[in-house]
């Protein structure tokens, strides 16, 4: 957890506040990531598709965590040069406590749903959450690195075989919110393409936190 004064955030007032929080083609050269390039940026008015958990109440908690409105949002998208990582980053600014609300639903979610339904038109794409305790990205000590608080992990998505995987780290400081989040397929764990990814993640992981929380990169 960040305890440097100059990390807190900029006055709500400065034009262009959280914008200048987000990675940056310039920030990925620096860092090594020269294979990613910029996409158009998802927009932050879309709606998550409707989720559906083992219980009604978890239902509610799962999609108002994933639904969840910020007052003010900025976000970017990189992909590599095979299209094989996709990484999507937003910031947002939220009303006074509004942060830690999202990110206590956010943990209920992972803390109590193994797995749930989401529902895409006439289709039933099935989310399953990786125990931390067997996901090689460790979510558990990079929780420790960042922010008041942060939260990390791994979801697979879709049918054997087929799975998608979407790491997603969220960090908290004040009231504001990092939200940085890697999809690709499903790779052989130990496998090349694995550890292609792993090392993509690790370097993004260093990068956008850092220039979130104004901090020099890990």
């Amino acid at each position: 957890m960040s305890t440097r004064d100059d990390a807190q955030p900029a006055p709500t007032s400065q034009a262009g506040d959280l914008e200048r929080l987000l990675v940056t083609a310039a920030d990925l050269a620096e860092a090594g990531l020269d294979d990613f390039t910029g996409l158009a940026s998802p927009s932050s008015d879309e709606d998550p598709p409707p989720m559906t958990a083992a219980t009604p109440e978890l239902t509610a908690v799962l999609n108002r965590a994933f639904g969840d409105k910020a007052a003010r949002e900025v976000r970017t998208s990189f992909m590599n040069a095979d299209s094989s990582i996709v990484v999507d980053e937003g910031v947002s600014e939220r009303a006074p406590g509004a942060a830690v609300a999202w990110m206590a639903d956010m943990r209920q979610v992972y803390a109590e749903c193994a797995a749930w339904a989401m529902h895409i038109g006439d289709q039933e794409i099935t989310v399953e959450v990786v125990d931390p305790a067997g996901d090689p990205s460790e979510p558990l000590k990079v929780e420790q690195r960042f922010g008041d608080e942060a939260l990390m992990r791994t979801m697979l998505a879709g049918p054997a075989g087929q799975q998608a995987q979407i790491t997603t780290l969220l960090v908290r400081h004040g009231d504001r919110a990092l939200e940085l989040t890697f999809r690709s397929l499903a790779a052989e764990p130990g496998g090349p393409e694995a550890a292609r990814i792993a090392s993509a993640v690790s370097k993004f992981l260093e990068l956008a936190p850092a220039k979130f929380l104004g901090l020099p990169p890990a």
